[in-house]
């Protein structure tokens, strides 16, 4: 990815010009805030452009910070999804097969667990086939600090989201294990040294592409990472502008055509080149 692009006030780039990525190229997109928003999606005009983009044989990877098993079945079962990249780089799958996978250490899950359960504060933790949570009631509630050992010993959690209300002796204790980052309204904690741009380079080798021949969609903090590992970075145009600095170029809003868009830049689309 280039160091320095010439942009217009917004952070878009002046030139339109087409990157120029090799054939096949590998394309990896986030979920929030790329692909859906909190209330809808994905979008219709989205997906007939990357179901278009991979008629030319072109990738396309699922590459999110959820754990795998909290990634929507529309999407983790879509018939356009070459892979994922799930957890923020602990659970790699290509094709259904699990290339690369690490969790949270059981003993880790149950200082973390007894923890929360003390002090009231709520969190979620992601993991391969369902999530649960602490203080909340939206998903399996965790009730006991030993019910990752007797009641769901086969969780591989990947992630975690935790209140931004907790104190700042709770987020140390936390960085023990994780990467924090910020979102709204949580923290997403991340195994500690895993990272998206990880699992992409073992989709990447597993696939035959070169780093460079690869392109990112996302909007957050955390995919920074993934932006500036891919061949060409992009951001929605609802991106935090952290990622904005950081991208080759900038599409439209997600659930605006940001994702056909910025296929369509990189000249993926029949017809687009």
């Amino acid at each position: 990815m280039s160091e320095t692009n010439s942009r217009i006030p917004g952070g878009i780039l002046i030139s339109e010009e087409s990157p120029g990525l090799q054939k096949p190229t590998a394309v990896f997109l986030d979920i929030d805030g790329t692909i859906i928003t909190k209330e809808s999606g994905p979008f219709r005009d989205d997906i007939e452009g990357i179901e278009s983009a991979g008629s030319g044989g072109h990738y396309f990877f699922i590459c999110t910070g959820r754990g795998f098993g909290h990634i929507p079945a529309e999407l983790r079962e879509a018939p356009w999804v070459d892979g994922i990249v799930a957890g923020g780089g602990v659970h790699v799958v290509l094709d259904g097969k699990i290339l690369y996978q690490k969790s949270t250490p059981v003993k880790a899950l149950r200082e973390i667990s007894a923890l929360f359960l003390a002090n009231g504060k709520r969190c979620t933790f992601q993991g391969e086939k369902a999530t649960y949570c602490i203080n909340r009631s939206d998903y399996i509630r965790i009730t006991g600090k030993d019910d990752f050992v007797v009641k769901y010993p086969g969780a591989a959690i990947s992630m975690m989201t935790v209140d931004k209300t907790i104190d700042e002796n709770t987020r140390a204790f936390l960085e023990t294990f994780f990467d924090i980052y910020p979102q709204i309204p949580h923290y997403d904690c991340f195994i500690k040294g895993e990272t998206k741009s990880k699992g992409m380079q073992i989709l990447l080798d597993a696939v035959g592409i070169r780093r460079e021949d690869s392109a990112a969609i996302g909007d957050s903090a955390n995919d920074l990472d993934m932006i500036r590992y891919a061949g060409v970075g992009i951001a929605v145009g609802n991106a935090c502008d952290e990622l904005k600095a950081a991208a080759d170029w900038v599409s439209a809003p997600c659930g605006e055509g940001g994702i056909v868009r910025a296929l369509e830049y990189l000249g993926l689309i029949p017809g687009s080149e």
